[in-house]
């Protein structure tokens, strides 16, 4: 928490006029929805990362790749499969 005597924040900048204008209204809200959206936003941030981590393809594998998941022994794999011509290729990766 800050002192009643410390300065505003000012949103971060770079953002659209629609964005700064939403944390402009949100900044007239009380602290428990403010804190509410926050925790939202940070859950939001690491949702989008997972999701963007969960598409990107290794080097070598095109996107349009089959994607299973297993769990072997307590590790997890992620095996990718296409066709190139005639021949099906795979390439195995072990999840962090």
């Amino acid at each position: 928490m800050t002192d009643s005597g410390s300065e505003r924040p000012t949103p971060p900048a770079g953002l659209d006029d629609d964005l700064r204008e939403t944390l402009e209204g949100l900044s007239e809200r009380d602290p428990e929805t403010i804190d509410a959206v926050a925790t939202y936003a940070a859950e939001l941030a690491d949702w989008v990362e997972s999701t963007e981590r969960d598409t990107v393809s290794p080097e070598g594998v095109p996107e349009r790749a089959t994607v299973s998941e297993t769990e072997i022994a307590g590790t997890a794999y992620r095996y990718y499969q296409w066709r190139e011509g005639d021949e099906i290729r795979s390439k195995t990766v072990e999840l962090e």
